[in-house]
């Protein structure tokens, strides 16, 4: 398991450079970015939703402060039983469809830039609700001592080779090196991503049932094939 300062010195080492605050920043944003692609930390919120109002602010409407990805929007009507999950869209069409001047049940969203969300037809009532699923993003490593939980510790080495090749990027002194690098890291996310697949476990096949709608004829020889109307000699 490795510990900030060695995260910081061995971004250091691979990228030819020794600025430890800048190594920092980077170790930080390797983190946040293998913890949002792979979703290892998810949660759910539900929020309420008002009257007229279809577009919400991620951090300031709904006070999300680490907010990494998200899954999916549940939505669930006042006084309704069943929820549903929101289909996503583009802000182009929620656009021409708002010209229809449409009423009824929220069916879609769209993003609006980075952190803002627009939803379609507009809420009808005060108290409809969305639960938010989302991936989380890390909190940031401060002193030497700590030490990244989010990622397994086996997968340490792949947050020093992404900081290593944002830092030679951003010193941009030997451009092979960084290219070298963060090639080395996209392979590296593959790989970590096939082992959190194989981790979560495999899918037994479903059992057959009901009535084949094709079924299969048996093996035959067409040459052997005879016929009850072929003369018999």
């Amino acid at each position: 398991m490795a510990t900030f300062a060695q995260l910081k010195t061995r971004a250091q080492n691979l990228a030819l450079n020794d600025n430890e605050t800048e190594a920092g920043l980077h170790v930080n944003d390797a983190i946040d970015d293998i913890v949002v692609s792979a979703q290892l930390k998810v949660t759910q919120v539900s929020k309420t939703l008002t009257t007229g109002q279809s577009v919400y602010d991620i951090s300031s409407d709904w006070t999300i402060s680490d907010f990494g990805a998200l899954q999916y929007l549940e939505y669930l009507g006042l006084g309704s039983t069943y929820s549903y999950i929101l289909e996503q869209s583009s802000a182009d069409e929620l656009l021409a469809l708002n010209a229809t001047n449409p009423i009824g049940a929220t069916r879609k969203y769209a993003f609006l830039g980075l952190d803002t969300i627009r939803l379609w037809p507009v809420p009808q009532q005060t108290g409809d609700t969305l639960k938010i699923y989302y991936a989380r993003t890390s909190a940031d490593l401060v002193n030497d001592g700590d030490v990244p939980d989010d990622i397994p510790s086996q997968w340490h080495w792949l947050i020093t080779i992404g900081a290593a090749a944002r830092l030679a990027d951003a010193v941009g002194e030997d451009q092979n090196l960084s290219n070298a690098l963060d090639a080395k890291f996209v392979a590296g996310m593959d790989r970590f991503q096939k082992w959190l697949t194989r981790r979560q476990g495999r899918s037994a096949k479903t059992i057959p049932y009901g009535y084949l709608r094709n079924p299969r004829r048996p093996f035959h020889d067409p040459s052997t094939y005879y016929s009850f109307t072929q003369r018999q000699g």
